[in-house]
């Protein structure tokens, strides 16, 4: 695999995954970790044209310093990578959400279609959702694990509770699931991934469905 940051941020993001200690519990993060780390010996680095959104800013308000394991890598190299990186934002996201919300916020795939490292059966990478943002209630058909990396937020599933999370801790959402976040007073940044259906975008659940 190419030794440029794109490569690097690929190792980084397979060493925060691969013996991940929720492995047990949720399945999926073995599957994510062993694609990611089989990928560094035979795969290329798919080099896609750098688009880099507002919200990239963000990441120079980030300490890259963690006493979690893996997480200290991956921020370090998404920061140094970013700029080199293809940022996306959701289509429904951009269509529907008001432009605070679309200037805070974008992610890079690591992992799936589309991403550094192309694949039909997993999908994984970095968000960074703005300080005081609220990601209204989606869905989508793949399974979903979310990790805090940086900063401080509260995590709903359908219409439970909002629970706060520490980094490095897992959130998992089954398909279809509806769920939603609210960030704290700093930057956030999730890792998350996809198993199953990854080619489906996530959707915007109407208020009171």
């Amino acid at each position: 695999m190419s030794s440029d940051l794109r490569g690097d941020l690929v190792a980084a993001l397979a060493g925060f995954y691969a013996g991940h200690p929720d492995a047990e519990r949720y399945p999926m993060l073995s599957e994510v970790g062993r694609l990611l780390t089989a990928a560094l010996d035979t795969v290329e680095v798919v080099v896609n044209e750098p688009v880099v959104l507002p919200v990239a800013r963000l990441l120079a308000d980030v300490d890259p310093e963690s006493d979690v394991p893996g997480v200290g890598p991956v921020l370090r190299t998404f920061a140094a990578a970013a700029p080199t990186l293809h940022w996306v934002q959701t289509a429904e996201y951009v269509a529907t959400l008001s432009q605070h919300f679309l200037d805070n916020y974008g992610y890079v795939r690591v992992i799936g279609p589309g991403g550094l490292v192309e694949s039909s059966v997993v999908s994984a990478g970095l968000g960074v959702w703005g300080a005081g943002l609220h990601y209204p209630r989606h869905k989508h058909p793949a399974e979903e694990t979310y990790h805090l990396l940086h900063g401080s937020a509260l995590f709903q599933r359908d219409d439970g509770p909002w629970e706060p999370k520490v980094v490095g801790e897992s959130v998992h959402h089954d398909p279809w699931e509806h769920h939603a976040q609210r960030f704290g007073d700093a930057t956030c940044v999730l890792a998350w991934a996809w198993t199953g259906d990854v080619v489906v975008n996530a959707r915007l659940v109407p208020e009171g469905s």
